[in-house]
């Protein structure tokens, strides 16, 4: 029985294999930007440099949209990773402090986290785009990327417009924070997992 479940999951794993490879070999590409910067190929999603905070975002797309579309979902994503990142690190200090938090509060907190936020993103600023487009299985279709970059004091600038909306919600929290119970803005507080994306909302 061990030695049909090895076999088994070497089968499995070369029809992976050739699977990949057929993939690889079946996708053409018949269109793309001029420069392939090394951050398009980077296995990370979001790192830093620099003092700054860099993050990129991928979507596809069928090859009879537009490549602008592509790009505006991508930035779309990056948006809505950095405030939930900002909400979720709010959320978390809040909880180390052992406070509950109001009703009213967590519904603003909770329409950050699901990319709801309408507050102002400072400094959030595309600085790459790339783009292929390629024929797979006869199918036309665009990859396109984005890279964006924020600086620690916009991160910390947004971060204080979420806190601002939540503050008049849950006075205990203004209280808490008269009485340094709660820091937000420490040095140790969280980066951002997005970071790049067009100028100021």
């Amino acid at each position: 029985m061990k030695l049909l479940l090895v076999i088994s999951a070497l089968v499995i794993a070369g029809c992976s294999s050739s699977t990949k490879s057929e993939y690889q070999l079946s996708r053409k590409v018949i269109d793309s930007s001029k420069i392939k910067s090394e951050w398009v190929e980077k296995s990370q999603l979001a790192w830093e440099a620099e003092n700054k905070y860099y993050s990129k975002a991928s979507h596809t797309i069928r090859g009879d949209q537009q490549l602008n579309a592509c790009y505006d979902l991508a930035k779309l994503d990056l948006k809505e990773n950095l405030i939930t990142e900002i909400s979720s690190d709010i959320k978390g200090t809040i909880d180390n402090a052992q406070m509950s938090i109001s009703e009213n509060a967590e519904t603003i907190l909770g329409k950050a986290r699901s990319g709801k936020w309408e507050g102002t993103i400072y400094g959030f600023r595309v600085t790459e785009q790339y783009f292929e487009r390629y024929l797979i299985g006869g199918v036309e279709r665009i990859d396109c990327f984005v890279l964006t970059e924020l600086s620690k004091q916009d991160y910390d600038k947004t971060k204080r417009s979420v806190v601002d909306k939540i503050v008049p919600e849950d006075p205990r929290i203004k209280e808490a924070i008269a009485k340094k119970q709660i820091n937000f803005f420490a040095e140790e507080s969280r980066k951002p997992s997005s970071g790049k994306a067009q100028d100021s909302e």
